[in-house]
């Protein structure tokens, strides 16, 4: 989950966007669990960058968000952002995600594929790909 803090509030660009959104210069984290960026085009914008979203762990929220459909609305590209305990590096990583992987028995485990190949668990201990299945594929527009 993001947590924003009142000294990030942007004011001014807060009034722009209208009724119901606030804009903010930063969010903290509260858990070192992955999250995701989410890139997307509306098809209604003739040109100009393409829309993003964070959306927090559980990985449920992303797959939600990317089921939703919505007609109009193409998927740039999503990243995982993973905590160093997960990617085994010692530092955050933002990797492009490629799939993923849900195991029956246990929902909380499971498996993350990286743009290079490379696969993170969030089981603990040793883990074997045949104990989990397919969830889902993230294609890029």
């Amino acid at each position: 989950m993001f947590v924003t803090d009142v000294s990030a509030h942007h004011p001014f660009m807060s009034r722009l966007l209208g009724s119901g959104k606030d804009a903010w210069r930063a969010v903290s984290i509260t858990t070192p669990n992955e999250w995701f960026c989410v890139s997307y085009a509306l098809s209604a914008q003739d040109e100009g960058f393409p829309e993003t979203v964070m959306i927090s762990h559980p990985a449920d929220e992303l797959v939600a968000f990317l089921d939703r459909g919505s007609q109009g609305v193409s998927i740039v590209g999503v990243q995982l952002v993973s905590p160093p305990f997960l990617n085994g590096s010692g530092r955050w990583k933002m990797e492009p995600l490629i799939r993923a992987w849900k195991k029956p028995s246990d929902p909380l485990a499971l498996v993350y594929e990286v743009e290079e190949g490379k696969r993170y668990c969030t089981a603990y201990g040793k883990w074997d790909i045949s104990e989990y299945e397919s969830w889902k594929e993230f294609t890029s527009a």
